[in-house]
């Protein structure tokens, strides 16, 4: 099976979704969270499901208009919990509110829709919008130091060009998944930047796996084989290990995302996505790019 046939292909389609996904940031942009941006967020538990305008007009009423809320539109949410049982409940997102303003808005939201014992799962969580500057650009560092990291490794135990070709395929990971949270535009918290790094961590070590059997064929080339040719036998060998890991962790993600709670259903999106994008790329972007620099020279 000659999987490097249209390694050409793989390559000039990767560069076109990039440069989509590229756009998607620079036109939708994300949609940051509150750890980004700095406010509270309140996730308030409801006996049955409710719509957003129905939130939206409880909470936009003359009693909390000295607060200047600055409110996003509300988000509903539902899920399955530990026993089996349905629940409900909506995310609300305001500015950096006070404890004291946090009691006024939950107060309005038991009147309207009954109380929030304290086994009802309740959830209060406040950045100040500083600290939420400070977090992004240490989430950005974090990324770009791994990045540079990975590099340096790869170049070490392989070459240059290994590292290279591993590194933009990890780019088009994390470029996936940024252009699908902006394309959705789904919440960007903490835990997406979490996602990201741990989805770099597992791509390229499927990228290692197939570097790793690159150079252990290049020892028996035979006289008149090509990289790619090379490249491919060691894709074969390694594929099925890579595909029957990532599916199994894929499903296992999937189900949580089905019955886990609302809070960490854009983690487990991002972690879905992503590992099944760094299957691919590890197969058919990082090992295909360097057989067609190698075979440049």
């Amino acid at each position: 099976m000659n999987l490097l046939k249209y390694r050409k292909v793989y390559i000039t389609t990767a560069v076109l979704i990039l440069l989509f996904n590229v756009v998607m940031l620079a036109t939708k942009g994300l949609n940051y969270g509150v750890d980004f941006t700095g406010g509270t967020t309140i996730r308030f538990p409801l006996s049955k499901p409710v719509t957003s305008p129905e939130v939206m007009a409880v909470l936009e009423t003359p009693e909390l208009e000295s607060l200047e809320l600055q409110l996003a539109p509300p988000q509903p949410y539902a899920y399955v919990d530990s026993t089996g049982r349905q629940r409900y409940g909506v995310q609300v997102q305001t500015k950096f509110l006070n404890p004291e303003d946090q009691e006024v808005v939950i107060a309005a939201l038991e009147t309207a829709f009954g109380s929030a014992g304290e086994d009802t799962g309740l959830e209060v969580y406040g950045v100040d919008p500083l600290i939420g500057r400070e977090m992004l650009s240490k989430s950005l560092l974090a990324l770009i130091i791994a990045g540079v990291l990975i590099l340096g490794y790869m170049a070490f135990r392989f070459e240059f060009k290994s590292g290279a070709s591993g590194l933009f395929a990890l780019v088009f990971d994390v470029m996936s998944v940024i252009g699908l949270f902006a394309l959705l535009q789904k919440q960007v918290s903490v835990t997406f930047i979490a996602a990201l790094l741990t989805i770099i961590g597992y791509s390229i070590n499927n990228s290692i796996v197939v570097f790793d059997r690159v150079r252990e064929n290049l020892r028996f080339r035979k006289k008149g084989e090509t990289f790619a040719e090379v490249v491919n036998f060691s894709i074969l060998q390694t594929m099925r290990r890579s595909v029957n890991t990532s599916a199994t962790t894929v499903i296992t993600i999937f189900l949580l995302y089905l019955l886990g709670s609302a809070s960490i259903r854009e983690f487990c999106l991002a972690m879905m996505f992503g590992f099944t994008v760094g299957t691919y790329t590890s197969l058919f972007i990082a090992g295909p790019l360097w057989a067609i620099w190698k075979g440049s020279e």
